[in-house]
């Protein structure tokens, strides 16, 4: 499989880093995988299917393309699910990160909680964070549901919400956690002049632009990633 796996990504003309970060992994496993070790069968449907190959071939060298192999081999791919939970450990490739029941349990210092929270969790590459510019060991992120229809219809009620804590440069338009007069939110900040600062939501027709003093919004860290169930 290995030298399976360095054909495909040359064919490609991808280095061993672009595959990584596409992937999500480190360009060291990339390495490990095209000289001793093998990939988890659990990413094997994303490498096949990054690589424009078929599974089968990635896996046993099969030459065999028909629709009957590659269904097959995604079937078994896919129904290899490794299950996890709070108690599971994870691999050199993830961390675990807090997930909050509320966006006011987070630590007015807008510093990560104790590490001995025991809580949710949620798990996250390291190739991730890296990306972002925090912390690999996820000691700045946390994670936490949003709450009421401020920001629908992009972020919903109900959708999980993650933030760099160490990340609180304003960029115009982009999300934050903020702390106003002891209340925390989520909302999208813009720099005005003379010191002063918009905070806006993404549901204007319900709720009005604020301005505020810097010195009146306290930024708790800048949203990096978000989930919604459409159901």
């Amino acid at each position: 499989m290995h030298e399976r796996i360095k054909q495909a990504r040359l064919a490609n003309k991808l280095t061993q880093a672009e595959l990584a970060e596409r992937l999500g992994v480190t360009p060291q496993s990339v390495q490990q995988w095209e000289s001793s070790t093998e990939p988890r069968k659990a990413r094997l449907t994303a490498l096949a299917s990054l690589l424009d190959v078929d599974v089968n071939w990635l896996l046993f060298g099969d030459t065999q393309n028909n629709d009957v192999n590659r269904r097959d081999s995604l079937e078994k791919t896919w129904l290899d699910i490794t299950s996890w939970d709070s108690d599971t450990s994870s691999d050199n490739e993830e961390v675990y990160v807090p997930l909050l029941s509320d966006i006011e349990l987070i630590p007015s210092s807008g510093k990560n909680i104790s590490a001995n929270f025991n809580s949710l969790r949620l798990r996250f590459s390291k190739a991730t964070l890296r990306r972002i510019g925090a912390p690999s060991d996820g000691s700045s992120i946390l994670c936490f549901p949003a709450k009421g229809n401020s920001m629908e219809p992009v972020i919903p009620d109900g959708a999980t919400i993650g933030i760099d804590s160490l990340n609180k440069k304003i960029i115009d338009g982009k999300v934050y956690a903020i702390e106003q007069d002891g209340l925390k939110r989520l909302k999208c900040l813009y720099r005005r002049p003379s010191g002063k600062i918009l905070i806006r939501s993404y549901n204007r027709n319900e709720y009005e632009d604020e301005i505020a003093g810097e010195d009146q919004v306290f930024i708790i860290g800048r949203m990096f990633w978000y989930s919604v169930l459409d159901y």
